[in-house]
């Protein structure tokens, strides 16, 4: 590949592209691509070339005597085609017996699978980019769209710009994309966005018709937000759509890739809906599974005995250092991957996969409209996921019957939608906050730490320099000033960045997610809406 251009798609794209759409395409040819299954050597402990024979019977002897000797949780990742994550969800349920499932790779919630089951799955163009253009008032809740969400920023923007459309933001501060879009803030400390949504049940500009609720998933950190969200919506009239970041998620969702869902918007817990998929898959497991925090601590805590995962780095979880003490922990590992990354250093077997220009497929957007594509390069012989696990299911004679994309769709097609209704109960908050300065907001910038990103450094040229915000109250009760260092901390680690006085609320500091540009890093290890303690300065 060597140029990416905005497809011809004018109702999703109106043929834009955002900056990593078009540039950020090299990562699958870098040198450490894995070309060819690995196995770990009984003799060295070291990771060598297997054939795909050896390396399956390996994969398939360790998961099944996992699966019969405690379980095995199973993580596909938020970047799956529709069908690769409906083959991940079928190979838990058929080849492992589990509903152990999660291909989010963030903080999530109860309360957000709620959400996801009552207002997302199953549902298609409820909500639509036209709607959007048209919408004479949209709310972000929790959602950054110059950042996480680039084309449903322009579409935005073009609206404010050319029918004065009325942007209101809830979060700790004007960003710079809400600043270009004009909005209006409804300012929040982290974690108690619920109160200010709440407080907007009486807002006419909501009541026009045609108004537009976007909801990011930063608010699955805020206890009680989502289904302050939904409440909202129902009382406003206002339409209401889910915008996650990663072009996975959607699918991952519809195809039932999460602990308390099955394809098309089914509950685990609904009988009748169990019995619908059973009638194409077999048997399901009827207790919803583990999230991913809680299959990562069941590992870590012997309750599992082993891993499967997909495109999933353990710098994106909630806590990075037990995803890592699971990796290292379990009795049994196997990955799905394109490149050498933390969690194929510590498998025990590597199953590599193909990248999406290699494999035909479709991606779910947060319309809930379909964009299938077929493969760009013919010659590459990568295996796509669900034909990997194919194979891998036929091993441990649970087959699963997913050869080829026709397959897959078919079935998809087969089960169809039946979305689920169910209330979102609010979250309850933390019991004990640990001691700190400041409550931390945070967000990724579109250009961030994630490896997709890797070789282009041209385009990492570009990315925002990463600062911490504060108000002047807070800046001024540490004796700090704008341009000094400032060090942000828990328990569990530290990050460092030169300060920028900014409009928040006092006692709030906000840093980018996952940024590369942090010039002292120790891993910090906390999300929105955590306690952090602050030092002018470098770190403690």
């Amino acid at each position: 590949v060597t140029r990416r251009m905005a497809g011809d798609d004018p109702q999703v794209n109106d043929e834009w592209n955002c900056d990593k759409g078009r540039w950020a395409f090299a990562y699958s040819t870098q040198p450490d691509r894995i070309t060819t299954p690995l196995v770990r050597d009984d003799v060295t402990n070291a990771l060598r070339p297997a054939s795909w024979t050896e390396a399956l019977d390996r994969a398939a002897r360790g998961l099944a005597l996992a699966r019969d000797e405690g379980g095995v949780g199973v993580l596909p990742g938020g970047r799956l085609t529709v069908e690769d994550a409906y083959a991940w969800a079928k190979f838990a349920r058929v080849a492992l017996g589990t509903n152990d499932v999660d291909a989010r790779v963030r903080p999530g919630s109860d309360e957000e699978l709620a959400f996801l089951a009552s207002a997302v799955a199953g549902r298609y163009l409820e909500t639509t980019y036209a709607d959007l253009e048209k919408a004479p008032t949209v709310l972000l809740a929790g959602f950054e769209p110059e950042e996480e969400s680039p084309i449903v920023f322009l579409r935005l923007r073009k609206a404010v710009r050319r029918q004065h459309q009325q942007v209101v933001t809830v979060a700790s501060h004007l960003s710079r994309g809400a600043t270009k879009l004009s909005a209006r803030l409804v300012q929040s400390v982290p974690g108690q966005e619920a109160a200010a949504l709440q407080g907007l049940a009486g807002d006419e500009a909501l009541r026009a018709p045609g108004a537009v609720i976007l909801v990011g998933e930063r608010l699955a950190s805020a206890p009680g937000a989502l289904a302050a969200v939904v409440s909202l919506a129902r009382s406003s009239g206002a339409r209401l759509a889910w915008v996650p970041r990663r072009a996975g998620e959607r699918g991952a969702v519809d195809a039932g890739a999460l602990p308390t869902l099955l394809p098309g918007g089914r509950l685990v817990s609904d009988a009748a809906a169990r019995a619908a998929v059973a009638g194409v898959w077999g048997d399901v497991p009827a207790e919803p599974g583990r999230d991913l925090t809680a299959i990562l601590e069941a590992v870590k805590g012997k309750q599992l005995k082993a891993l499967l995962v997909g495109a999933v780095d353990p710098a994106d979880c909630p806590d990075a250092a037990l995803a890592l003490d699971a990796l290292e922990g379990a009795e049994f590992v196997v990955s799905l991957e394109l490149r050498r990354t933390p969690v194929t250093d510590r498998a025990d077997v590597v199953l590599p996969v193909a990248a999406a220009v290699e494999k035909a497929g479709t991606y779910l957007d947060w319309e809930g409209r379909a964009r299938p594509f077929d493969a760009v390069l013919q010659t590459s012989g990568a295996l796509s996921d669900h034909r990997v696990l194919h194979v891998l299911a036929d091993e441990m004679d649970r087959p699963i019957g997913l050869p080829d994309v026709a397959a897959a769709r078919a079935e998809i097609g087969a089960l169809g939608a039946a979305p689920s209704v169910t209330e979102v109960a609010a979250g309850a908050a933390a019991e004990e906050q640990p001691e700190g300065d400041a409550v931390l907001s945070t967000w990724h910038l579109l250009l961030d730490d994630g490896s997709l990103q890797d070789g282009e450094p041209h385009l990492a040229g570009t990315a925002r320099r990463a600062v911490a915000l504060l108000s002047a109250g807070t800046a001024s009760r540490l004796g700090a000033a704008e341009g000094d260092d400032l060090t942000v901390s828990t328990d569990r680690g530290s990050v460092t960045l030169p300060l920028v006085i900014g409009a928040l609320p006092d006692d709030v500091v906000w840093l980018p997610t996952r940024s590369h540009a942090a010039h002292v890093r120790t891993d910090l290890v906390a999300q929105h809406g955590s306690r952090v303690r602050l030092a002018k300065g470098g770190a403690r």
